[in-house]
């Protein structure tokens, strides 16, 4: 309905004094409250309510000054016209997807709204009032629509894998009310009789309780990635008791091989038990971590990879007897014909809660359970590394590889250290980056051996740094980070590079320091003191290569979130070609060479120790040692750095090329600020000091230097950096999966740009097809 003045002929009903005569019915109301508003406004030659335009807060404010209509018990003053029929006629220019915007009704309304008779948001919608569910737990036993003894084995493998299948749901970011506890029997499981059931949904309500702490302790996850907190009236029903559980699943196990020991066909039966075992397994797993979690002493990694190892054994014979168990009905939400009721939360959820959850079906639900207990394995092998620049490649790795799952995340955090105060639950975490760093480059400073290490001054400067980076928090966030859903790392990793300034400085005013006492020991004649102290640059080089890792981390992460336009792949490969990666090869190299000066300054000390005193003449001299392996541990990533190099640098000569041959649609000027662009895009690099922030007039200065060249030419430039990317993959030894994948769009741009140096369809000027299907971050450059 939509408000209007009456026309002429409408009968009025004029007002007396304050009092106006009670209308008969709504419609005889409208129209004297109309008429009496007109004529009103005629006696104060105000407006019309058509002429004022009613949607105008203020000349409404105008039009009802003056009239009963401030009194909230009076009608409106304005009539009301059906126009049904015009609004479906406008709906009917509609596409499905398109949204009519009023100035009063835009896009935040209509996706506040709600939309009735829709089943995903109407709660009233989508029950068959001929069959309604079970409003409770007690209604469902005194209607008889679920068994609470001498259940089947067929009816226990069916409950079973719809629990497993809700469980699975559960993990993926819905809602527990909505998946889990729409099976009654969870509700309240002591009541059940059948106790190979009772001891499995109780094994399940404590799983859920050990899931959440670790989920919650580990803190890693967003409002999207899991839902945290559902009905704990639920849960607070029957305590739960975590430690009971796996020898109440053992003990219904035995029980159930005995009776098997005594039948004849026992194959739906050993399906129960396998179910059972399977249940006993991963729920030790996830108790042992939660307990790693909350308590630092414990340290069962060795156990639980056996026991994860014994559980995926079991997965494949279990995904063999699904048919074994009832199934879910046609048509039907429900996960199992008996024990579930899918809608019974319906209305104790909150409004704007999705009202429409479509749980896993069985075989993908158990094939979840085999990829989640394959990451757990993975996971467990962060207990290898010792030092924080191998734990940091070990969780961006998995973040690529296993960042999907919630649970998994968590339990990695878990198995480190959920505090991060504590490295691998027993290692303080100023004491695990002092390692780090002495693993890294190895300052003379920190081995104990060194005449330095027993000197007060310096270890206070080095506890005081260390104690800085603790208080920080920066290091310990980076790797909590990895953690995150990919979509929120490169929120988080914006935020975290600007605090690494700050350490650089105190990391920068550390190797300085240094220095100087070198200088001092010098001056005062200690030379052994001062040859210690005199390599230089250790720490704020650990921190710079940290702080660049970083940097290249959250440029990178747009092109697997597909933030960029096509358009703006010219300068954000640019950045990492002309600066980041180079300054990444940099800080290798410069600790490589550190590392090889400290070997030679070794073995210097050793052959004049050994020509020293008249003992050590005595002693047969020491055969040097044929083939010995120079210290080149960052050798391999050094190499793969180059690649990338290549592959950046190829990228950005391409896009200058398409760009200059009118390949590239660009905005209109008018709709787009190229400058905005850039500035947004490096926005956390501008508070750092090194690198230094790269204005955007310098970037276009590179850019018209390198558009100077003739098209030809820049595909030719193209073509040699991916072919350089091409020798540099094909001389790395035992590559993995990336590097084969980089391998491949390195040979096929090459070829590409090769073909458009030849002048491939010049006539043509259409955009090619980036295919990131390969790599995430560079693409198969495809022609149309």
């Amino acid at each position: 309905m939509y408000p209007s003045t009456l026309p002429a002929e409408a009968d009025p009903t004029t007002m007396n004094g304050s009092s106006v005569a009670e209308p008969p019915d709504f419609q005889a109301a409208t129209a004297a409250a109309a008429a009496a508003a007109r004529a009103s406004s005629l006696e104060q030659d105000e407006w019309s309510v058509g002429e004022c335009g009613f949607l105008d807060p203020d000349v409404q404010r105008t039009m009802r000054s003056g009239s009963a209509a401030e009194d909230i018990t009076q009608y409106p003053m304005h009539g009301w016209v059906d126009v049904t029929k015009e609004f479906h006629d406008a709906c009917a220019e509609l596409q499905p997807g398109e949204l009519a915007q009023d100035m009063l009704f835009g896009l935040f309304e209509a996706m506040s709204a709600i939309e009735i008779m829709d089943p995903k948001m109407d709660v009233g919608m989508g029950f068959d009032k001929q069959d309604l569910p079970p409003p409770s737990f007690e209604a469902a036993i005194a209607t008889g629509a679920i068994k609470l003894d001498d259940l089947t084995p067929s009816e226990l493998i069916g409950i079973y894998d719809a629990l497993f299948s809700c469980l699975v749901s559960w993990l993926e970011g819905n809602s527990m009310d909505q998946v889990l506890f729409t099976c009654l029997y969870l509700h309240a499981p002591a009541q059940i009789k059948d106790k190979a059931l009772r001891v499995f949904c109780t094994a399940v309500r404590n799983l859920i309780v050990v899931i959440k702490k670790i989920i919650a302790v580990a803190a890693v996850n967003e409002e999207e990635d899991f839902q945290l907190y559902g009905n704990s009236a639920l849960l607070a029903a029957e305590k739960a008791q975590p430690a009971t559980v796996y020898s109440s699943l053992k003990d219904v196990e035995d029980e159930l091989i005995r009776k098997c020991k005594k039948l004849t066909s026992t194959e739906d039966w050993m399906a129960v038990v396998h179910r059972l075992r399977f249940m006993r397994h991963l729920f030790q797993v996830i108790y042992h971590v939660e307990q790693m979690a909350s308590n630092d002493t414990v340290d069962d990694k060795v156990d639980i990879y056996k026991i994860l190892f014994v559980a995926s054994e079991m997965l494949p014979g279990i995904r063999n007897t699904l048919d074994r168990g009832t199934q879910p009905e046609k048509g039907s939400d429900a996960p199992n014909p008996m024990g579930f009721s899918p809608r019974i939360h319906d209305r104790s959820q909150p409004p704007a809660f999705p009202r429409s959850i479509k749980i896993r079906d069985r075989p993908s639900s158990y094939q979840f359970l085999e990829e989640m207990i394959s990451r757990f394995k993975y996971a467990c092998k962060v207990t290898k590394y010792k030092d924080y620049y191998s734990a940091l490649n070990f969780f961006i790795e998995y973040s690529k590889k296993s960042g999907q799952c919630i649970l998994s995340r968590s339990v990695l955090q878990s198995l480190f250290g959920a505090n991060m105060r504590m490295a691998h639950g027993k290692l303080p975490m100023k004491q695990f980056l002092r390692h780090s760093v002495q693993v890294f480059n190895s300052p003379p400073v920190l081995n104990a051996k060194h005449p330095v290490a027993a000197d007060p001054k310096v270890q206070q400067h080095l506890d005081n740094f260390f104690r800085y980076c603790i208080n920080m928090n920066t290091f310990t966030q980076f790797i909590r980070i990895c953690g995150f859903n990919r979509a929120r790392q490169r929120d988080k990793l914006a935020r975290l590079i600007e605090n690494f300034d700050t350490i650089q400085v105190d990391a920068a005013r550390l190797d300085s320091m240094m220095n100087q006492l070198a200088n001092e020991r010098a001056m005062e004649g200690n030379e052994p003191m001062a040859t210690a102290l005199k390599h230089s640059t250790h720490f704020s080089t650990w921190v710079l290569y940290n702080c660049f890792r970083a940097m290249l981390i959250f440029l990178m992460s747009g092109f697997e979130l597909e933030l960029y336009a096509v358009h703006e792949f010219l300068y954000i490969y640019w950045y990492p070609y002309e600066f980041l990666i180079g300054f990444l090869v940099s800080a290798l190299t410069r600790t490589e060479n550190i590392l090889l000066a400290q070997e030679e300054y070794a073995e210097h000390q050793s052959k004049t120790q050994s020509g020293g005193g008249g003992a050590a003449k005595n002693r047969k001299a020491a055969k040097p040692k044929k083939n010995k392996k120079t210290q080149r541990p960052y050798r391999a990533e050094i190499v793969f750095y180059h690649a990338l190099l290549s592959l950046c640098g190829g990228m950005y000569k391409a896009m200058g090329a398409l760009t200059k041959d009118g390949r590239v649609r660009l905005p209109l000027s008018k709709f787009d600020n190229e400058e905005i662009r850039y500035n947004r895009r490096f926005l956390p690099f501008a508070t750092l000091t090194s690198p230094p922030p790269v204005s955007y007039a310098e970037f276009k200065n590179v850019r018209e230097h390198m558009m100077r060249h003739s098209v030809e030419d820049l595909y030719t430039y193209a073509a040699k950096h991916f072919d350089q990317a091409r020798n540099v993959l094909e001389s790395i030894q035992n590559p993995d999966q990336e590097m084969l994948d980089l391998l491949q769009i390195a040979r096929t741009n090459f070829v590409v740009m090769n073909v458009l140096a030849r002048g491939h369809q010049k006539e043509v000027k259409r955009q090619p097809e980036f295919d990131f299907s390969k790599h995430s971050y560079f693409p198969i450059i495809k022609l149309k």
